[in-house]
């Protein structure tokens, strides 16, 4: 005697419920991943264009202490010295006289 497996209608029912249960999960779980990836993008650009404008600034930064460093080695020389204080203070040789004409 074999028991033939039918299923009942009330069982039908169940089963199609708990799918539509499971793949509205699955649906909120892509929509959910998608909604995180498309924040992550917008943070991501963000982070880029920064991290850019941070580089240029390095570069800028980097060519102002080479020429500050080679500002520093200069001040040793004594004819730069010399230079440089009579630019800026008017020192003068004795016998020397300045004239500062206004630009």
């Amino acid at each position: 005697m074999m028991k033939e497996t039918t299923t009942s209608p009330s069982n039908r029912k169940g089963q199609r419920r708990r799918m539509r249960l499971f793949f509205f999960f699955i649906l909120c779980f892509f929509i959910w991943t998608g909604y995180t990836l498309y924040l992550q993008s917008g943070v991501l650009a963000e982070k880029r264009s920064e991290l850019e404008a941070l580089k240029q600034e390095a570069v800028i930064l980097q060519q102002k202490q080479e020429e500050l460093t080679y500002e520093a080695s200069r001040l040793n020389d004594q004819e730069y010295l010399a230079e440089l204080a009579r630019k800026r203070i008017y020192y003068t040789k004795q016998g020397e006289s300045i004239y500062v004409i206004p630009e």
